[in-house]
């Protein structure tokens, strides 16, 4: 048992057998923005490692950084039934644009797909012409990816006036606006499904065809909770999705994911008895998901810890032609010379591509926060 595991149920006087919503309730929430905290303190795992280090397959490495073994398993992100629900099957030719390298979302698809038996072509994000052409020469009849790659993609092959072959898409990492969703389909003739997972856990919930919800799935233990007390929700009511997975090699008990999200009442025609989560309804703190990585505030201070002659920064988020938009703010009395350097180093800590706008000082108020998101969703 991981360390970090048995002393949780040991302070809340539990055994492993009463990890029941009720039983879990007496352990604090694990809050997912302290892992790197508690990571550095006690490296690399902060004792939520469960086996061996070489029992795992992957040590994978997301903003934070949070380190996050990945177990042999054949699926060890428990996603396949998604894409199974999604309409992938046997023999299928997908594409996998998901980022294979760091962060786990490419690996976690591609482990998904192949315990289906699908063949993957892992294509990652960029270039648009070289993706459409593979998708036409192999005749894809799946794709993975982000919803605003997506359309990227629908788009560029709409535009050189050849139908592309795709039947089923799945995406995840960002929002799906309906709006664009009914767009696609309507236009292509694809049926685009989705899911809620995280890097830590794994899959968490996913849409079946009647697209009323999503499932919960049976792998993981989810509450909803009020973000202020940490006591349960109403029925009916918002409150932080709180997991708990149980996963031999890198297990965690009540982690705060910081996604805010209800129940749906009623039950689903499809026949699939496991609850369901309405759509992913905002955040708790300051963390934003941009292009499918979280931003904390913590990251834009290490970003700018290199450079101190700043007297002031924020980030704005924006989103224009289906792409998300990063632009940094600073006060600073320097101009050109400093954007390039700023932009290097918001990329080297995020990861992410950033335009840099340099304001006179006193622009950012003092009690401005750090991270404006001002997408709409429709």
């Amino acid at each position: 048992m991981a360390p970090a595991l048995s002393a949780a149920l040991q302070v809340a006087g539990l055994a492993a057998q009463d990890l029941t919503i009720a039983g879990l309730s007496r352990i604090p929430i694990l809050r997912k923005e302290t892992l790197p905290l508690l990571q550095a303190q006690r490296p690399p795992f902060a004792g939520w490692l469960g086996r061996p280090i070489a029992d795992a397959r992957h040590v994978f490495v997301s903003p934070g950084p949070i380190y996050e073994p990945v177990s042999r398993d054949a699926d060890p992100w428990g996603v396949a039934p998604a894409l199974h629900a999604a309409g992938f099957r046997r023999g299928d030719i997908a594409v996998n644009s998901f980022s294979y390298h760091l962060t786990p979302a490419g690996q976690m698809f591609d482990s998904a797909l192949d315990a289906l038996g699908c063949v993957v072509v892992p294509t990652g994000v960029g270039n648009l012409e070289i993706q459409v052409k593979t998708i036409l020469d192999l005749g894809a009849r799946g794709f993975i990816g982000t919803p605003s790659f997506l359309a990227s993609v629908l788009e560029k092959a709409g535009e050189q006036g050849t139908p592309p072959p795709l039947a089923v898409a799945f995406v995840s990492g960002e929002p799906l606006p309906e709006k664009l969703r009914r767009a696609l389909e309507e236009r292509f003739g694809i049926r685009i499904s989705q899911a809620y997972a995280t890097a830590d856990v794994g899959l968490i919930a996913y849409e079946c065809l009647r697209r009323t919800g999503l499932h919960l799935a049976d792998r993981v233990i989810v509450e909803l909770v009020d973000p202020s007390s940490g006591g349960p929700v109403k029925e009916g009511q918002a409150g932080e999705v709180v997991v708990t997975y149980l996963s031999e090699v890198y297990p965690l008990l009540r982690l705060g994911t910081g996604d805010l999200s209800r129940l749906v009442s009623g039950e689903c025609s499809c026949g699939r008895t496991a609850p369901r989560l309405d759509r992913i309804l905002g955040r708790v703190g300051e963390a934003i998901k941009v292009r499918g990585i979280f931003l904390h505030p913590h990251d834009l201070d290490r970003a700018m810890s290199s450079h101190p002659k700043l007297h002031a920064y924020q980030a704005v988020i924006t989103h224009t032609g289906h792409q998300d938009n990063l632009l940094v703010r600073v006060e600073a009395l320097e101009g050109e010379a400093l954007v390039s350097a700023i932009a290097e180093s918001v990329r080297d800590v995020t990861r992410l591509r950033a335009e840099v706008e340099v304001v006179p000082p006193g622009t950012i108020g003092s009690d401005a926060k750090k991270i404006v998101d001002e997408r709409k969703w429709e």
